[in-house]
């Protein structure tokens, strides 16, 4: 009985701590999402940048692109003079997959200058590393 007691009393205490270490994951991949609203509202290239992970793709309807690529059309999207548009993220939900690993899916939509909006449906995986939630892959 003292065995069984024992077991059941370690079973839990690791559930709990799988719990917790999801709602951890959960909560701070909602926050880098608000940070990368800001940033890029803000046009911080720069910090957008240390959001990626270095094996990040971009899936999308017209093929992938991978980090290079997606960073190189961010500094297009960035140049002097352009519009880069007013990002907002809705609907989020965001879910741990393991201890290193979350997907966030929702909508994304950004608003330009000249009143036109594009919107669309992401989901995303980020890896936890040690230097925070990366941003792995993407599609859109």
């Amino acid at each position: 009985m003292k065995i069984l007691l024992s077991i059941i009393t370690m079973a839990s205490l690791v559930l709990s701590s799988q719990a917790a270490q999801a709602a951890d994951a959960e909560e701070e991949v909602n926050l880098m999402l608000d940070f990368f609203a800001e940033e890029w509202n803000a046009g911080d290239l720069e910090s957008i940048r240390s959001r990626f992970h270095r094996d990040f793709v971009l899936v999308t309807e017209s093929g992938t692109r991978n980090r290079a690529q997606r960073l190189e059309d961010m500094s297009i999207i960035f140049a002097p003079g352009k519009d880069h548009g007013e990002l907002t993220f809705s609907d989020v939900e965001v879910q741990a997959i393991g201890k290193e690993h979350a997907l966030a899916y929702g909508r994304s939509r950004l608003k330009f200058g000249d009143g036109t909006e594009l919107g669309s449906m992401f989901s995303s995986v980020y890896v936890n590393t040690p230097f925070g939630w990366k941003l792995l892959l993407t599609h859109e």
